[in-house]
């Protein structure tokens, strides 16, 4: 009995031992993210780091999102090789460095994003997961001294450059002058600066040019730093002297934590008066009437005189209603306009005829909110795999080496092929959407049916 019991002992701690280790899970892929810090001033930088671990190695590059947070601006600051043991077993993967630039106060969510992990669980062989990233949250906010500014502008330091350009050494009625305001910042992107407003001068016409906009990362510190070129030219169109005010801008120095005033010089200006140019113009009172003249000239066409007057009073009375009635149409169509796709995607083609990859990146993003054959997710992912286009897939892609790679020189790239490939597919999907659309059926009261007149079977004749 003593020996039975023995090798029942022996037969259970065997098949103990086999259960814990085929219990034993298989190393996984782990994601990683943090973002530091949580708090920051509206405009100022916050790190967001993300880390991809994988067992043994990956034959391919994990697949991230853009990690784009709506009214922020976010910058790939580059990618660091990880390797790390857990539990005894071998990781390998990549930490991945973003700066995110909240555009206004509040909270940001990084959510629902996904990242693509492709590694060697048992070489040769690899396999694929798809990982979620953790949630993360971002707060933003303006100091107490600083609430006053509009627009807030936060900076490590902010400078201002002016150039005046004038079409002639002595100006005159004619000329023309050309005042560019050139703004840098650093630590804060282009596109987060504010737009300089030129002043209208009675006497000269102002003409203001489309703004430039660049970012600049040191390769050497990796700080970054954006310039904005404003330019404006004015016309001058009567004789005296002129003075183009000074442009001031305050802005919050997030380095010494207080309000400081950055300000350009006035720009005074004489302009001649240019006798060439006035006797260039027809003299208008060269053959001036006198007040007999108009009389006579009534007098002797007064039936002509009389139908005009009656159709000016008739326009007269109609005309305000009328004007009102066009003009309400007229701003339905347009707010109608300026809320559609058409709108959107009009702007996507005005910013690649710029050729910046910024403008056109972000005029892309806008546009696919309101691309509706898309769905629900509008993003540049669902756009690829909507379009199944491979020369779609390598353009953006080549746009976002451009934007976000630490060698953007390096990338080749253009608009025009860009935007002659989103064409296409638009215009693909867009048939697609219409022909899968059901038809509507006419309104009953447009074609009623009519039941056929029921006959009483009293008042039926008989038949013979």
């Amino acid at each position: 009995m003593t020996r039975i019991l023995a090798c029942c002992c022996v037969v259970a701690l065997f098949a103990t031992s086999n259960a814990g280790a085929q219990q034993t899970p298989t190393p996984q892929p782990v994601v990683s993210a943090s973002i530091d810090p949580a708090r920051v001033v509206v405009g100022q930088k916050a790190t967001l780091v993300v880390t991809v671990l994988a067992p043994n190695y990956m034959p391919a590059p994990p697949v991230l999102p853009d990690f784009q947070v709506r009214n922020a601006v976010t910058r790939a600051l580059g990618a660091i090789n990880q390797t790390e043991t857990r539990d005894g077993i071998a990781y390998a993967g990549i930490r991945y460095e973003f700066a995110i630039f909240p555009q206004e106060e509040g909270s940001f969510a990084i959510a629902d994003q996904k990242i693509g992990v492709t590694y060697a669980a048992a070489p040769p062989q690899a396999s694929k997961v798809t990982l979620d990233v953790p949630r993360l949250a971002l707060e933003a906010f303006i100091p107490e001294p600083a609430q006053s500014l509009d627009p807030f502008v936060s900076s490590n330091a902010i400078s201002f450059e002016q150039n005046v350009k004038r079409s002639s050494q002595e100006l005159k009625v004619g000329d023309s002058i050309t005042r560019t305001v050139t703004t840098k910042a650093d630590g804060t992107p282009a596109m987060l600066l504010p737009p300089v407003t030129f002043a209208k001068i009675d006497g000269l016409a102002l003409y203001p040019a489309q703004p430039s906009v660049q970012d600049n990362v040191d390769r050497r510190t990796g700080v970054l730093s954006g310039t904005r070129i404003d330019e404006a030219t004015y016309i001058l169109e009567r004789a005296g002297d002129y003075t183009l005010p000074p442009i001031e801008l305050a802005w919050w120095n997030a380095r010494e934590s207080k309000v400081e005033r950055t300000r350009i010089d006035t720009v005074s200006v004489r302009v001649a008066d240019n006798p060439a140019l006035r006797a260039a113009v027809p003299n208008a009172n060269a053959t001036s009437w006198k007040g007999g003249d108009y009389i006579d000239a009534i007098r002797d066409h007064w039936l002509l005189t009389t139908t005009v007057l009656a159709l000016l009073a008739v326009v007269a009375w109609f005309a305000p209603a009328a004007i009102r009635s066009v003009g309400r149409h007229i701003v339905r169509k347009r707010t109608a306009y300026l809320a559609s796709e058409e709108c959107s995607f009009a702007q996507v083609r005005a910013a690649s005829r710029s050729g910046d990859p910024t403008k056109v990146y972000f005029a892309l993003l806008q546009w696919l909110q309101r691309f509706e054959p898309l769905g629900s997710g509008r993003n540049l992912d669902t756009l690829k795999k909507a379009a199944r286009d491979p020369g779609l897939d390598q353009e953006l892609a080549s746009l976002e080496a451009r934007l976000f790679s630490p060698q953007t020189e390096d990338v080749a790239w253009t608009a025009r092929k860009l935007i002659k490939r989103v064409k296409i597919v638009r215009n693909r999907l867009l048939n697609s959407a219409s022909a899968q659309a059901p038809r509507k059926a006419l309104p009953d009261h447009l074609n009623p049916v009519v039941a056929p007149p029921q006959i009483n079977p009293r008042w039926r004749p008989v038949a013979r």
